[in-house]
């Protein structure tokens, strides 16, 4: 009987060193930290590797410092407001990626306990407000046309009211607005129609450009045909003024020199005379000058 109890004492002493082991001993992965509690209270952090506390008195905290994404206005929790309009938003959705400040890790347990969830409820009050503020400043045109100016409003406005968490806020982003079915078939109409006009505007331009086009080529050929005529003009003028002044020159010539006149008309003559001369008043009597008879062989 002895025996027996003290083989149940050795193998309950063996298994309580276990878990007295088993409890002292905690490992922290990268990407992680631990936040060590005594009874409840902070006494600690610890950093990614093996560490230990004391059995059954501390407890190891361990928060991811990853970068985490985080969707507000998913599943049954959905986000609604009103824009500057007074248009209906009946959903939207906002992202928020952050991480846990590694630096203050002890804050984050205060403010956030362990709870996976309490960031949501905590943050989630916080980007409800600021975005339905931030909706009702704007149009619903606006919203829908300038999202992305809208998405880095509402960034800067939630990381100043986060400021004062032991979070970092590295991005907010809208990324869903449906307004009432009614009111989208609206914006699509007005879509189409803007790009009708778009169109029409275009095809507008082109045929003025081609228009242009033709006036230019059009000018382009008059001011050829015109710099072609006047060049031909200006030759012939250039021309006229060599002919006269050679004429000029020549007249000069043959008045200074009368024999010179003599001589061209014998250069001219080909060695003929007149055989006979016309007669009187009377054309019909012709009156031989001279016969000249011609030699034979």
């Amino acid at each position: 009987m002895k025996v027996k109890l003290i083989a149940a004492c050795i193998v309950f002493l063996i298994l309580f060193g276990f878990i007295v082991i088993e409890s002292s001993i905690t490992i922290v992965d990268e990407g992680e930290k631990g936040v060590i509690t005594t009874f409840g209270e902070v006494s600690g952090t610890v950093e990614p590797g093996l560490n230990f506390v004391l059995p059954f008195a501390q407890k190891n905290h361990i928060y991811s410092t990853r970068v985490q994404k985080t969707m507000f206005g998913a599943g049954k929790d959905v986000l609604s407001a009103y824009s500057y309009d007074q248009q209906i938003i009946e959903s939207y959705r906002i992202s928020i990626t952050w991480q846990y400040n590694a630096a203050k890790i002890v804050d984050v347990y205060k403010h956030f306990g362990k709870n996976d969830d309490i960031f949501y409820t905590v943050v989630s009050p916080i980007v409800q407000q600021s975005s339905k503020i931030l909706f009702g400043h704007y149009t619903s045109q606006t919203i829908v046309q300038k999202r992305s100016d809208l998405s880095q409003e509402l960034d800067h406005n939630i990381k100043d009211l986060l400021a004062n968490y032991p979070i970092n806020v590295l991005s907010v982003q809208i990324e869903d607005v449906n307004f009432s079915r009614a009111y989208e078939s609206i914006i699509e109409q007005t879509a189409q129609k803007k790009q009708e006009v778009e169109k029409a505007k275009n095809e507008l331009q082109k045929v003025e450009i081609e228009s242009q086009q033709l006036v230019a080529k059009a000018e382009s050929e008059n001011k050829a045909r015109k710099l072609e005529a006047e060049a031909k003009a200006y030759a012939i003028e250039i021309q006229a003024k060599a002919e006269a002044n050679a004429i000029k020159l020549k007249a000069e010539a043959l008045k200074a020199n009368k024999e010179l006149v003599d001589l061209t008309i014998a250069e001219k003559w080909n060695g003929t005379v007149p055989h006979t001369i016309m007669g009187g008043n009377d054309a019909s009597r012709v009156v031989p000058i001279f016969r000249v008879n011609q030699a034979k062989d």
